[in-house]
């Protein structure tokens, strides 16, 4: 018996090793500095830092979903005044992007490349992780893009 086919956005995609190690190095360190805090006597404190630890390791897992479209429709749905962002769970820089434009969601669409295997080759296709957050407006792709760039590529849009 063959198990149904799958398409690619219910597709489980494989997330790299690497995703997993700063996540690991947060909740971990942080673990041991409480736990040296709890052997000074200081509860509170190593209470306090071990939940910080634990939300701190959760945001920059892959755990988190955080907002995602599909890319293929994100693509089909692309325009000059939108923006298609590939960004990563852990990754500083799309973590800061997604801060900064939390109250934007009508002109940017979001896409996790841990979730989405066409948005993962892409990226590959792009240089990889180091690319993130990679934004996509109209014809124009913009790597390491700050939140600036990001601006300015749909100003630059919108204008023409």
């Amino acid at each position: 018996m063959t198990p149904p086919p799958a398409d690619a956005t219910t597709r489980a995609r494989r997330i790299p090793a690497r995703a997993w190690l700063r996540p690991s190095f947060m909740l971990l360190g942080g673990l041991a500095v409480a736990a040296l805090l709890l052997l000074m006597g200081q509860d509170v404190a190593a209470v306090v830092f071990a939940a910080f630890a634990l939300l701190m390791g959760y945001w920059t897992s892959p755990l988190r979903r955080g907002p995602h479209t599909p890319f293929r429709q994100a693509m089909s749905e692309r325009s000059d005044d939108t923006a298609i962002v590939l960004w990563a769970p852990g990754d500083p820089l799309s973590s800061r992007m997604q801060a900064a434009l939390r109250n934007r969601h009508e002109s940017i669409v979001w896409v996790n490349v841990h979730q989405d295997h066409e948005a993962a080759q892409l990226l590959a296709n792009h240089g990889g992780r180091p690319a993130l957050p990679l934004v996509i407006v109209g014809e124009n792709v913009q790597m390491r893009a700050t939140v600036g760039q990001l601006l300015d590529l749909q100003a630059a849009a919108h204008r023409t």
